[in-house]
């Protein structure tokens, strides 16, 4: 919001609301668009210059923070935004900006002893919360791992994660490099389904924050992770999180979406070989039984044929043998097990489309 402007020269009508959410997402509603979220500020923005641009004039809106604040807003039809000269003091929730604020506070203070309790991984006395405290620990995790240490570089990633996040914030940008490596290590100590959730969690993260160019890159990277899997099971498994993922991190006119979809699609297709069942064994004819010679049987008289047999040896005093069971000289043979997908999530909605 960087330009103030007389708002004399638009009319009231119509005003359109933008509810910010605390994850970054935006509600937009108001006349000539339909109610709708949208993952950034730009897209819901866009909305509204587009209803502006039907109108041929630009028109107002209100945003409103997660701490309560409220901005009285001008959208032109070109999408430029600038915030209304009010003269007063933009209204707000001082309760809940203070509940906030003590939260944040509780949190700091929960990370900050989790740091003093942790290892070496914990940053120095006194360095300042940013990303060269935590230099030298991230440094050993790499080190770790370009040694083939992965158990150990997964467990100094994960206790670094955990009071980063404590410290800074799960989403604070260095939170998620430490994530990101953690990811990696957790992937090569032989868990590449809970490596490419975590790379979800970073991609989605950087995406809310709205650093698109981070985002793809480490969406690219669970992806990697993901069609490396060659256990079936496992990678439909792993596949969930990626499809969510990507249908938040769609790529470049959607190509990463149809991509995962189409591995997906193929990994349910691939056949699970079964193994066959075993050959029932051949009852010996008892040696005291009077040999039988068994009449032809055929699909629709053999029913008939066992009774013929079964007379002739009452006749003869003698035992009557349980007819042979056929067993197949043909092969094993693996064949296809039908699969259920898993339970996918809905695709995400395209901001743009649905305003």
């Amino acid at each position: 919001m960087s330009t103030m402007r007389e708002s004399a020269d638009v009319p009231a009508w119509p005003v359109y609301a933008l509810t910010v959410h605390d994850d970054g997402r935006v509600l937009a509603s108001g006349p000539l668009i339909e109610t709708s979220g949208h993952p950034t500020r730009a897209a819901a923005i866009e909305v509204v210059a587009g209803a502006a641009g039907r109108l041929g004039r630009s028109v107002r809106a209100t945003a409103s923070e997660p701490d309560g604040a409220v901005w009285p807003l001008i959208v032109s039809p070109d999408g430029e935004v600038s915030e209304v000269k009010t003269g007063r003091p933009r209204a707000a929730a001082p309760k809940k900006r203070q509940e906030k604020r003590a939260e944040k506070r509780r949190e700091k203070d929960r990370g900050r002893r989790a740091a003093k309790e942790g290892s070496a991984a914990a940053p120095r006395p006194g360095a300042p919360e940013g990303g060269e405290a935590y230099a030298e620990p991230l440094a050993q995790v790499t080190g770790h791992l370009d040694a083939g240490r992965t158990e150990e570089a997964q467990a100094l990633a994960t206790q670094l994660d955990t009071q980063v996040a404590g410290v800074l914030g799960v989403s604070h940008p260095v939170a998620l490099g430490v994530r990101e490596v953690r990811a990696r290590a957790t992937a090569e100590a032989g868990d590449p389904v809970a490596g490419i959730q975590l790379y979800r969690d970073v991609a989605e993260r950087w995406h809310y924050r709205g650093d698109a160019e981070q985002a793809e890159a480490v969406a690219g990277r669970a992806e990697k992770l993901w069609t490396g899997i060659t256990d079936v099971e496992r990678a439909l498994s792993a596949g969930v999180a990626v499809v969510r993922m990507r249908n938040q991190i769609p790529g470049e006119g959607g190509a990463a979406l149809a991509s995962v979809l189409a591995h997906r699609e193929r990994l349910l297709r691939t056949p699970v070989a079964e193994a066959a069942p075993e050959a029932t064994p051949v009852t010996p004819t008892p040696a005291t039984a009077t040999p039988v010679t068994a009449a032809p049987v055929t699909d629709a008289g053999t029913a008939k044929g066992t009774e013929a047999v079964a007379g002739r040896g009452a006749a003869a005093g003698a035992e009557v043998p349980e007819p042979p069971v056929a067993v197949s000289s043909a092969p094993r043979s693996s064949r296809p097990r039908p699969r259920t997908a898993p339970s996918w999530e809905r695709p995400a909605v395209n901001a743009r489309k649905a305003g």
